[in-house]
């Protein structure tokens, strides 16, 4: 193993092993974090499981209050969001999903959702994950989503939101994911979800538009997806789908934390050829979430 390799680790062990931040002191970083992923990863990955939350929509916040076009406050929001999940701690990601969906403008969702399906949610990143699992790690999902936004103004478009944003991940199968979906929302929710707001959405037998969620939550114009991810830069590909289910090894969140930096230091070169690759087969020894001396057979149902 290469000396580039073991200093990258034994400096993220050193990381792994710090004492945690509080959300007092990571709240002096709200505005840098606002405006830079990394920083927003670096904090909330030493925040606890609850502070990581609250952090989260203390950031959210601070970009609904930034100057700026609406064009460049929901690429900060795209930014800042991906992040925070990409650092959230085991068994934490579904409640930090949860508070995107809550505290995300409506008219931001719209790029959120297409963007978490294509890049961090994408079931194709998990492709040995039967239509059975995919649906009830789903399920699960969405009922910590719908308890967060029950809370929260226009909880049926913003649940609708996140429906739709696992609609886009399954890429089609199962088929009958949607009236699956459509049935776990709340009950005033689920017709005009069904009738109206995913088949505009998701452009079935017409134009795709986000015009009737929008409207119906009396939110400002959906943004552009193509300019916001020009201005909020490229956008790195990442499995998450598996973390809504699986806590991580420490080796895992190493490697993760890794990767958020990789680039801006140049000290770390995770992509050496060194480094085992990163799999999303969890049949294969390597796999990252499986504990030396465990079976590799998975349990989808663990958050």
């Amino acid at each position: 193993m290469k000396k580039t390799l073991m200093i990258g680790l034994a400096a993220l062990a050193t990381l792994a092993g710090a004492q945690e931040m509080s959300l007092a002191d990571a709240s002096g970083k709200i505005g840098e974090a606002a405006g830079d992923p990394a920083v927003m990863s670096a904090t909330v990955a030493q925040l606890s499981a609850d502070d990581q939350v609250a952090y989260l929509a203390k950031v959210n916040e601070a970009i609904a209050n930034m100057p700026g076009s609406p064009e460049e406050k929901a690429a900060a929001y795209l930014n800042a969001n991906k992040a925070a999940l990409r650092s959230a701690k085991p068994g934490n990601l579904a409640k930090l999903l949860a508070e995107v969906f809550a505290t995300v403008p409506p008219e931001v969702l719209t790029v959120i959702n297409e963007s978490f399906a294509n890049d961090l949610f994408n079931r194709a990143s998990n492709p040995g994950l039967s239509d059975a699992d995919f649906v009830s790690l789903v399920q699960s999902t969405m009922k910590t989503i719908t308890a967060r936004n029950a809370s929260s103004d226009n909880a049926a478009v913003r649940d609708t939101f996140a429906a739709l944003m696992f609609l886009r991940a399954s890429n089609g199968s199962p088929a009958d994911l949607a009236e699956t979906l459509v049935g776990d929302l709340p009950a005033d929710a689920q017709a005009v979800a069904k009738n109206e707001w995913i088949p505009a959405a998701m452009g079935i037998g017409q134009e795709q538009s986000y015009e009737p969620m929008l409207g119906a939550a009396d939110a400002g114009e959906a943004v552009s997806p193509e300019l916001i991810v020009r201005i909020s830069g490229p956008q790195r590909t990442e499995a998450l789908l598996s973390d809504l289910a699986s806590v991580r090894t420490p080796v895992y969140d190493a490697v993760r934390v890794a990767a958020e930096y990789e680039g801006l230091t140049g000290s770390i070169n995770i992509g050496s050829p060194d480094v085992l690759p990163r799999t999303t087969d969890p049949t294969v020894p390597w796999y990252p979430g499986i504990r030396r001396g465990e079976s590799t057979g998975y349990d989808w149902q663990r958050l």
